[in-house]
C-alpha cells in the first residue's frame, strides 16, 4: 500500500471516527432550512399549581460544511407557548428580535440506510450576560451581568403572562442547553427528540410586583421534539411564518 493509499484511509476512518457521513448523504442536508421546536415543560405558579404547557419556536438555519463535520447556524423568528388554560405566557415580539444569532457544530451520519442528525446547541443565555457572571444565573436585577436584550429598559428579558382576573410582565433571565437527535424520515425532512442538559429560569422582577416569584420548571423531553425541514423560497422570517402551516402540517 503507496503512502497515499495509507493517508486516505486514515482520513476516512477519522471523518467516521467524528461522525461525517459518506460523500453525498451528509451534504444533502446542507443549506437553508426550516426547525419547528418544541420544548415541553409543567410549570408549578403559586396558587395555580403545575399548569402544562408546549413553547414552540420557529428558526430559520443554514448547515455548512466546516472542514470534517459540519456547522449550523440559527435565527428564531417566532416564539409561542400553548396549554394551559389558567396561565397563558405570551413571548413579545421584541424578545425574540433579541435573541441573537447563534452558531454550533452538527453531525450528519449514515446508519441503517438512513442520515442521523445530532446537533449540540450549546449553552444559551437570555437576559444576562454568561461571561460576566462565570456561567451563573443572575438573582437580582441589580447583579452584574444583568443585560436588557429586548431594550424595554427593564432588567433581563420581558414575557407576559395572564391568570384569571390578572395580568403581568415578567423579567426573567433563562439558561438553557438543549441537544437535537434524529434521523431522516424523508429526502425532505428529519425528525427527533431533544435532550434537555440544563434549564433554569429565575424571576428578577415583574409589575405588579406580587408576580416576582421563580417558578418551578420541569422539561418534560417525552412530549418535545422537532422538525428540520426544506423550505424552498423561505429567505427570512416573515417568510417562514407564512410557510410553516404548509411546512410543519397537523402541528
Amino acid at each position: 500500500m503507496t503512502g497515499r493509499m495509507k493517508m486516505t484511509g486514515v482520513a476516512a476512518a477519522a471523518a467516521l471516527l467524528l461522525g461525517a457521513a459518506p460523500a453525498g448523504r451528509g451534504d444533502a442536508w446542507t443549506g437553508s432550512f426550516a426547525l419547528r421546536l418544541e420544548l415541553a415543560s409543567t410549570t408549578r405558579i403559586p396558587l395555580l399549581g403545575g399548569q402544562r404547557s408546549v413553547t414552540t419556536s420557529l428558526l430559520l438555519v443554514d448547515v455548512e460544511r466546516a472542514g470534517g463535520g459540519w456547522t449550523q447556524r440559527h435565527r428564531v423568528c417566532d416564539v409561542r407557548v400553548t396549554g394551559s388554560s389558567l396561565a397563558r405566557m405570551t413571548v413579545p415580539a421584541a424578545f425574540v428580535r433579541g435573541l441573537p444569532v447563534r452558531r454550533y457544530p452538527a453531525v450528519l451520519r449514515e446508519a441503517e440506510g438512513a442520515v442521523r442528525y445530532t446537533a449540540d446547541m450549546g449553552v444559551e443565555a437570555i437576559g444576562y450576560d454568561p461571561v460576566v457572571t462565570r456561567g451563573a444565573l443572575p438573582s437580582r436585577a441589580a447583579d452584574p451581568g444583568v443585560r436588557d436584550p429586548d431594550g424595554d429598559g427593564r432588567p433581563g428579558a420581558t414575557v407576559e403572562l395572564r391568570v384569571p382576573a390578572a395580568r403581568a410582565r415578567l423579567f426573567i433571565v433563562q439558561r438553557s442547553h438543549l441537544v437535537l437527535s434524529g434521523r431522516e424520515v424523508s429526502p425532505d425532512r428529519i425528525e427527533g427528540g431533544v435532550r434537555v442538559l440544563a434549564h433554569e429560569q429565575r424571576t428578577l422582577g415583574a409589575e405588579p410586583g406580587f408576580f416576582a416569584r421563580t417558578p418551578v420548571i420541569r422539561p418534560d423531553p417525552g412530549r418535545s421534539g422537532f422538525v428540520l425541514a426544506r423550505a424552498p423560497g423561505v429567505r427570512s422570517c416573515q417568510d417562514l411564518v407564512r410557510a410553516a402551516p404548509g411546512l410543519f402540517p397537523g402541528r
